[in-house]
């Protein structure tokens, strides 16, 4: 087996260094030629081509998609204020436990904040979770917006931060505390949490309504628990998953070897091809996964209890992303193609002027289902415009030097994670992320 570095590490919690892929532990290389060295897998064509092997993602589950949109969501001064107000306050909440603590009159007093401190902060943490849940059934059953859950998916981001900050704070004030035994495990455990809560999209998606980012497309999904969004920024693919009916939240602490067996099991394209770090974090009910390598880099939280991934946070170069669906029509001095990957997935779209070859900066539009056309953008000098594909059948079309072409496309289908365990196995429970043809709404 190739060799690979992986670090291992544990917030808070001392661990050894786990064997795996031949050797462990050490820093990261400062010589891109000590790394190791492999080839993507790639598959051959009829024609004798090859390209590469299409990477797995974790998705809502294929029957239980309720509700998918896809479209713009841009600079806005209501969502801006309103999340600046949210994290002032938790900010404020976080100063205002720390005074309470340092106030404290005698050594014993102190020890007791600390402890209502600790259960506050857990109970805070646990109820994360719920209300992401509440704010993804109020968008199923519409009483909210696209837009608006978007939003409270960036607000729950920055609250899990600041819940960082916060915890950071509660260990550093128990470690000042003569006599007081703080659970290290259990904070490293809601760390691991919170990470989840906090991927690039939402990040992104931040940026863009604090006006601090230039607008772009969203892809959403959404279950009764689980929620997919997506993005294509500055020629990269960014992706989040979370499937709250997967985790368990109830496991205790488990070997780093499984962690990294379940994520192998779930991601065999991406441990196969080459890797330039690989780390994982221990400690709890949560273990998140990095991974870099050659095309993006992953992020999988694996349930300790359940023992499968339940969230993901990946970001792939576009030049990577393995669209081979393609569509074709030419009309009139156009011609149009589409390349293709699946709901959720990027899609390229080409105009190219039939008489020269050359790229046309064309206007794109699209339609989706029965739906009206709307605009997507232009495909600029290079003729070229990524963007999202809906989860249902769509319609592109461009419009340049007074012609126009469209094609009609069928969504594809997701190369999805299965849910196995580290022993190969479902889970006990089927695969819950099999593929299958959703049926969505919105």
């Amino acid at each position: 087996m190739r060799a690979l570095l992986v670090f291992v590490a544990a917030l808070l919690v001392p661990v050894a260094a786990v064997g795996a892929a031949g050797g462990l532990g050490g820093s990261p290389p400062a010589d891109p030629a000590d790394r190791a060295v492999a080839d993507d897998p790639v598959v051959a064509q009829a024609d004798g081509t090859v390209t590469l092997q299409q990477i797995n993602v974790l998705d809502v589950p294929a029957s239980g998609v309720e509700r998918s949109s896809v479209g713009g969501h841009y600079v806005d001064l209501g969502p801006s204020v309103g999340l600046s107000t949210n994290a002032t306050t938790d900010r404020l909440r976080t100063l205002e436990m720390v005074e309470r603590v340092e106030a404290a009159e005698t050594a014993t007093e102190r020890r007791e904040r600390l402890r209502t401190a600790f259960r506050a902060f857990e109970a805070d943490v646990d109820d994360l979770d719920r209300r992401q849940t509440a704010e993804i059934r109020a968008y199923n059953r519409n009483d909210l917006s696209s837009r608006e859950l978007l939003v409270s998916l960036v607000r729950f981001s920055t609250v899990a931060e600041e819940y960082n900050t916060r915890r950071a704070r509660l260990e550093s004030l128990a470690a000042e505390t003569p006599g007081f035994e703080l659970d290290r495990g259990r904070l490293a455990s809601i760390g691991n949490r919170l990470s989840a809560f906090t991927g690039p999209v939402r990040t992104h998606a931040g940026a863009v309504l604090r006006g601090e980012a230039d607008p772009t497309r969203f892809y959403l999904a959404t279950g009764t628990e689980s929620v997919t969004v997506t993005t294509v920024v500055d020629g990269d693919y960014l992706r989040e998953s979370y499937r709250g009916d997967l985790r368990n939240g109830e496991g205790n602490a488990m070997e780093l070897e499984v962690a990294l067996d379940i994520v192998s099991a779930s991601y065999p394209i991406i441990w196969n091809t080459t890797r330039e770090q690989t780390q994982v974090f221990g400690g709890g009910e949560t273990y998140p996964v990095r991974i870099a390598h050659s095309r993006g880099d992953l992020t999988a939280f694996v349930d300790s209890n359940a023992r499968v991934v339940y969230a993901e946070h990946q970001r792939r170069s576009l030049d990577t992303v393995v669209a081979d669906d393609r569509f074709e029509r030419s009309n009139g001095g156009i011609r149009l193609s589409v390349n293709h990957t699946y709901p959720g997935g990027p899609v390229r779209i080409q105009a190219i002027d039939e008489s020269t070859g050359d790229p046309l900066d064309a206007d794109v539009s699209m339609a989706v289902g029965s739906g009206e056309s709307a605009p997507v953008g232009t495909t600029g000098e290079d003729g070229v415009l990524w963007t999202l594909s809906p989860n249902r059948q769509y319609t592109v079309a461009v419009e340049a030097l007074g012609e126009s072409a469209e094609v009609v496309i069928a969504p594809g289908t997701l190369p999805r994670v299965e849910r196995v365990t580290a022993d190969g196995n479902d889970g006990g429970g089927g695969s819950g992320n099999a593929t299958a043809t959703p049926t969505p709404t919105g």
